[in-house]
C-alpha cells in the first residue's frame, strides 16, 4: 500500500504542471503546463501542448499535440497497421513479441511502426474519432464526431464523415492565413489575457496582436 502511494505521488509530481485526474495515464510522455487528462485517458509516447485537453478513455500513442487543443472522449490517434500481403493479418504469423498466448515464428517477419502523428496548435476533435497515424492535422482544424481520417487535414479546415472529407474552412481564406501566419498560440498568457475582449472577433484579434508584437520590435 505504501508503494502504491509513493508511485501515486511520484507520478504526481512528475506533472505536477499538468492536471491528471483518477484513473488517467501518462506513458513515456511530456504534458506541458496546463494540459489535462481525464478519467481513464491515454497517452503513450506522446506530447501534450499547454492548455490542451483529453477527454475521458480517449487513447493517443506516439502523437505531438499542440497547445489549445480539444480532444474529446474515445477519440483514438495513432492507429496501428497489420500486414495485408501475409497468410494472415493475425500477430501469431509475424510478430513474436506481442503479448499473445504463442507465435508461430522465432524472429519478427513485420515491423508494426506506429508513425508518429502531428496535431496542430487549436484543433478540435469530437467525439469517437479515429486517426490513423502517421498523419498531420493542420492548425486550426475541426473533425467532426465519429470520423475516420485516413489522410492529412489541411489547417482551420472542417471535415467529417467516413472516411473524412472537407465539409468548410472555419473562416474567409484571407483570415485563416492571417490566423495561421500570427501563430497567436505561441503569444504570451499574459498578453492573450489582456486581447480576452477580442477572442470572439478574430479579424480584430489578429489586428490588436500585430499592434502589441510591432511595440515589442
Amino acid at each position: 500500500m505504501i508503494k502504491k502511494i509513493i508511485k501515486y505521488f511520484s507520478y504526481k509530481y512528475k506533472y505536477a504542471q499538468a492536471v491528471i485526474y483518477f484513473g488517467a495515464t501518462a506513458s513515456r510522455s511530456v504534458l506541458e503546463r496546463g494540459a489535462v487528462l481525464f478519467s481513464r485517458a491515454q497517452v503513450i509516447d506522446c506530447e501534450v501542448g499547454a492548455y490542451s485537453y483529453i477527454q475521458s478513455r480517449s487513447v493517443i500513442v506516439n502523437t505531438r499535440i499542440g497547445p489549445y487543443c480539444s480532444i474529446a472522449s474515445d477519440v483514438t490517434i495513432g492507429l496501428a497497421t497489420h500486414p495485408i500481403d501475409f497468410i494472415s493479418t493475425n500477430p501469431i504469423f509475424y510478430d513474436n513479441t506481442q503479448p499473445l498466448p504463442e507465435s508461430f515464428i522465432a524472429t519478427p517477419k513485420y515491423e508494426n511502426h506506429i508513425a508518429p502523428t502531428v496535431i496542430g496548435a487549436d484543433v478540435w476533435i469530437g467525439q469517437r474519432v479515429l486517426i490513423k497515424a502517421g498523419l498531420n492535422i493542420g492548425v486550426g482544424a475541426i473533425i467532426g464526431a465519429g470520423a475516420i481520417v485516413t489522410k492529412d487535414v489541411e489547417p482551420y479546415s472542417v471535415v467529417a464523415g467516413v472516411p473524412a472529407t472537407f465539409l468548410k474552412w472555419r473562416f474567409t481564406p484571407k483570415l485563416c492565413s492571417l490566423l495561421h501566419e500570427s501563430k497567436w498560440w505561441n503569444t504570451d498568457t499574459t498578453v492573450l489575457r489582456k486581447l480576452s475582449k477580442y477572442f470572439d472577433d478574430p479579424e480584430v484579434f489578429v489586428a490588436k496582436l500585430q499592434e502589441v508584437k510591432l511595440k515589442d520590435v
